[in-house]
């Protein structure tokens, strides 16, 4: 973490709201329900600009709980899935740095809305900066996709960043600045890790490749030690304690005291 994000979190530390992301949960399930039963409008939480000049102010805060418009199974999974992933960001990074995340993302998502008049924001914002930011600290986690399929949580993010590109690439400008929108916290929060992590990658591959050059040149060279009395070598025997002796010559445990090549004793032994 840079030194001005330690400073944002010292300050945000006394004013974090504990459990914040459960409330969001909490309030999105609420709003959903009573959409479901036909006693709300949904609308009424969403944000836009020109509906906030026009006196309706709540929405700059109610547009974060506005629940999604999808079938109420695969919003039970959502929610379930996405209130693990914002409590173990919420764990791992402390409730002043994560609730900085969030006021953040939904800044970001403000701004965007003001450069593109008259579109209209939702929550959504809030559910892709959380999956990603949980998938590049944690790439290994693993999850059922459908309470079945076992898949790293790497992939499914990858799969993300891929319909981001295309939607970038084939979208208008709405879509593209809601996108780096939905993508500034983590970039904020997460790139300073992540070019301290792409050096480190190359520093890895770097030390790895001379590691598999100098294994090579031994390859080639041959072995380093050669027992002269059985010819045992360090590479068919790495443990051996090999030794060299007056004779210069090299010996292993089985053979150190063995006579000298050359020594009276090693003649008449012939003989």
């Amino acid at each position: 973490m840079t030194r001005w994000m330690h400073f944002l979190d010292r300050l945000a530390r006394p004013l974090a709201v504990p459990n914040v992301f459960a409330a969001i949960v909490v309030g999105q399930v609420f709003f959903y329900l009573v959409v479901l039963l036909g006693i709300f409008d949904p609308t009424r939480l969403l944000f836009a600009w020109n509906l906030v000049f026009a006196g309706e102010w709540w929405r700059v805060a109610t547009f974060v709980i506005s629940p999604p418009n999808i079938h109420w199974i695969w919003f039970a999974f959502a929610v379930m899935f996405l209130w693990s992933l914002g409590s173990a960001l919420e764990q791992e990074w402390g409730p002043g740095r994560f609730n900085l995340f969030l006021l953040l993302g939904a800044v970001f998502t403000l701004a965007a809305a003001l450069l593109t008049p008259g579109r209209v924001v939702g929550s959504g914002f809030i559910a892709g900066s959380i999956f990603l930011a949980f998938a590049y600290l944690n790439p290994n986690y693993v999850i059922h996709l459908y309470l079945i399929l076992p898949i790293k949580v790497k992939w499914l993010a990858a799969l993300v960043l891929v319909f981001y590109t295309w939607s970038f690439a084939n979208g208008g400008a709405a879509a593209r600045v809601a996108i780096l929108a939905s993508l500034g916290n983590c970039l904020v929060f997460l790139g300073p890790q992540m070019i301290a992590d792409l050096r480190g990658n190359r520093r890895r591959m770097a030390f790895h490749a001379k590691q598999a050059a100098t294994r090579r040149e031994q390859a080639a060279a041959g072995p380093r030690h050669v027992c002269v009395v059985c010819g045992k070598n360090s590479d068919t025997h790495p443990d051996e304690d090999f030794r060299y002796r007056a004779d210069d010559r090299c010996y292993c445990s089985e053979h150190l005291r063995a006579p000298l090549a050359g020594s009276p004793s090693s003649s008449d032994d012939r003989r």
